[in-house]
């Protein structure tokens, strides 16, 4: 099924499906309509979007014009990416081919798109519609064949919205909790758009802040002790992706310089003059309240407005639990293989008491569970006491409330406030305790809030 992506300025963005055609224009009647004050220059009836054939034509029925590369034109067939302007607004025409059988349906926008502070914001939980079970299964084994097991319709649903986004190059925000597979979902992000340039991850926790922006643009030799020439994690992903994880650790006097960054697509390396002009799409993702941030002061509105242009919700495990035999599948055969161990298998038993746990810390607590017990069952049939051996918490008694157990995030404030409690709101013995840097140990007490009784 086919999209049309509609920016206004790029301020926000907004994904609008259909099947057969689509009409664009004031006048009530159409299937997009914009009808506000500023859109006085857009006509009635102005452009439309027809199938015909195998094709897709965008015709214009305007008086002021619709526009390609600057240049009006009266009828033109669209290929995907094609992106064309009417007024001051852009049109991004994505071509969804696989679901292009569907007919008979009008447009429908997108769900939820929300207004933040007046800015449009898309934020992608699964558009409109259900994947059909052919390019469903498509979808499945082509993800397979990169590493990614997904059955749930959730995840299916989002991947498909990734593929369809992911020639739009603009910033994407991707929330979810930890371990649920942010990383892979950036990883399709740069996939999918087939940038020349590389996928380079940087984890914004786990950089000192005297560092961080070296890091991120690079320095030249002098510009601070020991300091020698090299590129930025920018540089790196010229005509590619940066994924910018955890990026609500981000120290606050850096965002505005990334904000900057993605305005102009300009750097300058530490101790340096010399200005680079570099194009790099921008991807972050985060497991915090950014909301709740902002208005702590935690993190800057118009930075968060700039790296939520199209929002992506990965939902966790305890959601999708028709993922986890898949999932446990595949770690079993995985590991068995990459450490040459006698091929396992998982019993229905184990499966069911697996389907039964909630999950806090998502994929990446399944895989480690998985790897702690094959390393003891070495060839033979995982059995819920081999679990239970290694995860007491994988009670076949039934599903521990979701609600009642306190989460990863939860434990690790407690036991950060436990360690400044005892050392007397000492930052520095309160680091040798937990055994982290003060830099670290400042991290964390920014990202969670903690303040000093």
């Amino acid at each position: 099924m086919p999209y049309l992506v509609v920016s206004k300025e790029l301020k926000g963005y907004q994904v609008f499906r259909f099947s057969a055609g689509v009409s664009i224009g004031r006048a009530q009647s159409n299937d997009i309509v914009f009808d506000g004050p500023e859109d006085l220059a857009i006509s009635r009836h102005h452009a439309l979007v027809q199938q015909e054939g195998a094709v897709f034509v965008l015709y214009d029925r305007s008086k002021n014009g619709t526009f390609i590369n600057n240049e009006p034109i009266d009828r033109q067939v669209l290929a995907h990416g094609t992106t064309f302007q009417i007024t001051d607004y852009s049109f991004t025409f994505i071509d969804d081919a696989a679901a292009r059988s569907i007919k008979g349906r009008r447009v429908q926008e997108a769900q939820g798109v929300e207004k933040e502070q007046g800015l449009e914001t898309l934020v992608i939980r699964g558009m409109a519609g259900a994947v059909g079970s052919r390019e469903a299964a498509a979808l499945k084994q082509e993800l397979a064949q990169e590493g990614v097991i997904i059955e749930s319709e959730a995840m299916v649903n989002l991947y498909r919205d990734v593929r369809a986004v992911s020639g739009i190059n603009v910033p994407v925000l991707i929330l979810g909790e930890p371990g649920c597979g942010k990383e892979h979902i950036a990883h399709a992000l740069h996939n999918y758009s087939r940038a020349r340039g590389n996928f380079i991850a940087l984890n914004c926790s786990s950089i000192p802040e005297g560092l961080f922006e070296s890091e991120l643009f690079g320095c030249v030799k002098g510009a601070f002790n020991n300091a020698i020439d090299k590129p930025g994690k920018l540089e790196l992903a010229k005509n590619g992706t940066i994924f910018l994880d955890e990026i609500g650790d981000m120290n606050l006097a850096l965002q505005p310089k990334l904000l900057r960054f993605m305005e102009d697509m300009e750097i300058t390396r530490l101790g340096d003059t010399k200005i680079k002009r570099i194009r790099v799409r921008v991807v972050a993702a985060t497991n915090q309240d950014l909301h709740a941030m902002m208005k702590r002061g935690g993190f800057r509105e118009d930075f968060y407005q700039r790296l939520a242009c199209i929002k992506l919700e990965v939902p966790p495990l305890r959601e999708r639990v028709e993922d986890i035999a898949p999932l446990a599948e595949f770690f079993v055969n995985k590991f068995c293989e990459e450490y040459q161990w006698k091929t396992a298998r998982i019993s229905p038993s184990a499966i069911k008491l697996l389907q039964r746990y909630h999950w806090p810390g998502n994929i990446r607590e399944l895989k480690n569970v998985l790897l702690s017990v094959l390393v003891h069952v070495h060839g033979k049939t995982v059995y819920p006491s081999h679990l239970t051996a290694v995860c007491p918490d994988l009670d076949s008694s039934g599903k521990v409330s979701a609600e009642a157990f306190p989460t990863m995030l939860e434990m690790e404030k407690r036991h950060i406030m436990e360690a400044l409690e005892k050392s007397q709101w000492n930052k520095a013995e309160a680091a040798r305790l937990l055994q982290i840097s003060r830099d670290t140990l400042y991290n964390k007490i920014r990202k969670f809030g903690i303040e000093e009784a």
